[in-house]
């Protein structure tokens, strides 16, 4: 019974909505419960589906969002995408596992994918929105910096430690490289974690680029920077370093690559010339590519007599865990085995990379539709970034360079945890932006609310 706690994140959604709006539900806790509990901890309720927090948070805010607001939305390419991505992955699920899981997989689809996308797409509609949503992505990881600490010390997150007496069966998702622990905080695997910290980190760049950090901040945001001011360090470069580290303790390489990757494709939005710049880095990231390879057969094939270090024996991994999968995914090529039914390889259980896992699981046409969606999403941000006056930063090249470094980073590693509903968040995020009738404003003109009237006065 004590983990029906689940559904104290549906009080405080409710809570909030009465208090102050849905908007403000969403930034205040939808946000933060979906990231600081883990997908994890979940109840589990005879005959129905069986939600966790952040499903449990979400609920409420779909049933109001839904009735007040059916009327406007649109039914465009990406919901197209989605709605066929959606359909592919459940009749397959169906077909590979019976009724009552495939049930359950539309379930946590709809609760954990296509509510984080029309979160962002209806509720994220202005640029108060995104500073506020940006804003607290940011305050909720600055407090996780000192958690990733106690992390690396103990091997355990907090949260887990605090809570996990509530769900026996959750795990924390240790792993360990060089004999260090690689922090995971809440989300499962220290690659996802890494994931999540770089796409936050864009948000963060951003939020700088249109001057956010040099205005008064208020709430916790004021607090932590009012303790950190000793160290003579302007916050947002604080914010930086504390993210910067993060991403470093999760030891993760994959999306150490993907961020650089997002990272320039991010930058070229703020030149001068980035039509120029967009053609020097798409050669640019070609090349890289095919350098790459080469240096990754070159690294993974050890000379006559040679010991493959422990680094090269992990990508070595993902290469021969392929080509043994392969002849699985040929039996069933086109509908796949089923979610929790992908035959196993003993020593090979791990299958480190989302859109071969997703082909296994459900066929070929479920990871075709994610790379098309992905693919949709990186080139109309850039359209509409590139519209933009120049002298602007234009939100849709973050966008576009988070999309790519998850991208990258889902080659080796799951699509799991907190990392499905965030890339389907900024998926919604990214079409609102898109689809907005009024232009970006230039930097020093975005409205920022006042530091005496919190956010509630943002939402009047």
């Amino acid at each position: 019974m004590s983990a029906y706690i689940v559904f104290l994140a549906s009080f405080l959604s409710i809570h909030l909505m009465r208090r102050s709006g849905l908007e403000s539900a969403f930034v205040k806790a939808w946000i933060p419960v979906f990231l600081c509990l883990p997908v994890t901890f979940a109840v589990s309720i005879s005959g129905l589906p069986d939600p966790n927090f952040s499903q449990a948070a979400i609920l409420p805010l779909l049933f109001v969002l839904l009735r007040d607001r059916l009327g406007q939305m649109h039914f465009g390419a990406m919901e197209k995408l989605l709605a066929a991505y959606v359909l592919v992955r459940v009749f397959s699920d169906f077909l590979g596992r019976g009724y009552s899981d495939a049930q359950n997989y539309g379930f946590y689809m709809l609760t954990s994918m296509i509510g984080p996308y029309l979160l962002g797409r209806y509720l994220v509609t202005r640029r108060e929105m995104d500073i506020e949503a940006a804003r607290m992505f940011v305050l909720v990881f600055l407090l996780f910096f000192p958690m990733f600490l106690f992390e690396v010390k103990f091997w355990v997150s907090p949260v887990f430690r605090m809570l996990s007496g509530f769900f026996p069966g959750a795990g924390s998702g240790l792993s360990i490289r060089w004999g260090l622990a690689r922090t995971a905080g809440t989300f499962e695997h220290p690659i996802l974690a890494c994931i999540m910290i770089i796409a936050v980190y864009r948000l963060h760049r951003w939020l700088c680029w249109q001057g956010f950090w040099d205005r008064p901040q208020t709430g916790l945001l004021l607090q932590l920077s009012k303790l950190t001011r000793f160290t003579r360090i302007p916050f947002q470069h604080q914010v930086t370093i504390a993210l910067v580290l993060m991403a470093l303790m999760t030891m993760s390489r994959g999306p150490w690559i993907g961020g650089l990757a997002g990272a320039a494709l991010a930058a070229t939005g703020n030149l001068r010339n980035r039509g120029r710049w967009l053609l020097i880095f798409l050669v640019a990231l070609v090349i890289g590519g095919v350098a790459a390879k080469a240096a990754l057969e070159a690294y993974i094939t050890p000379a006559e007599g040679e010991m493959l270090s422990g680094e090269a024996t992990t990508m070595l991994y993902r290469q021969v865990m392929i080509d043994q999968y392969k002849a699985f995914l040929m039996d069933k090529f086109w509908t796949g085995w089923g979610l929790t039914t992908v035959p196993k390889i003993k020593g090979m259980e791990s299958v480190d990379n989302a859109f071969f896992l997703m082909a296994l699981q459900h066929g070929v046409i479920a990871p075709a539709l994610m790379v098309s969606i992905l693919l949709y999403a990186i080139v109309t941000q850039i359209l509409g970034g590139l519209k933009a006056p120049p002298g602007q930063s234009p939100i849709g090249f973050t966008f576009a360079g988070i999309y790519l470094m998850c991208f990258i980073s889902f080659a080796t590693v799951y699509m799991g945890a907190q990392t499905e509903p965030m890339i389907f968040l900024l998926l919604g995020w990214g079409e609102s932006i898109r689809n907005r009738r009024q232009p970006e404003k230039p930097s020093a003109a975005v409205s920022i609310p006042d530091p005496g009237g919190g956010f509630r006065r943002v939402l009047r």
